[in-house]
């Protein structure tokens, strides 16, 4: 069995022509790192059989790549329609967009401080759930967003509070 192995029964499961992922949501679907060549090369992520080994992982679920934006580490599979190994029929509607994280986040804040206290401590209780045991590979996985600093003026107090200080990591 290949270790790409999950990735190939990840997009079998999807019912979408297209699903887009970021290369780190394909290291936790795979389980681990992709190698350095997959985010330094284009050409990793090529539509031919006899590149490597996740291609065949990606063909063989009857996916192909597009839009690989290797600066933004992101990527669309797309279904193959014609000859599909996958003999299952599938819906042809496009895969839904993940929510903004600054209007989810927002969003978040306005069932918290709202008047439904039942609502915000159902959404407590969910969000203590799902952090009660992360997965933390790395520093980054604690600290790090993608969103601009800009983004979190208004929900905190203070951007920078005193004694903080910037590290080159």
């Amino acid at each position: 069995m290949s270790k790409y192995a999950p990735l190939t029964a990840y997009l079998r499961e999807q019912p979408y022509r297209e699903v887009r992922l970021r290369f780190r949501d394909l290291e936790k679907i795979l389980g681990f790192p992709l190698p350095s060549s997959a985010c330094q090369h284009r050409a990793w992520w090529s539509n031919n059989g006899s590149n490597n080994v996740m291609t065949k992982a990606w063909l063989s679920a009857g996916y192909r790549t597009r839009d690989v934006d290797m600066e933004s580490e992101r990527l669309t599979f797309e279904r193959i329609d014609a000859g599909s190994p996958n003999p299952e029929p599938r819906p042809t509607a496009p895969s839904p967009q993940p929510p903004d994280d600054l209007a989810l986040v927002q969003r978040v804040l306005e069932v918290l401080r709202g008047d439904d206290e039942h609502h915000a401590q159902k959404l407590r209780r969910a969000i203590i759930a799902a952090l009660a045991t992360p997965k933390i590979e790395s520093a980054l996985d604690i600290f790090a967003s993608e969103l601009a600093d800009d983004a979190f003026d208004g929900v905190f107090p203070d951007r920078r509070e005193k004694g903080w200080r910037e590290i080159d990591l």
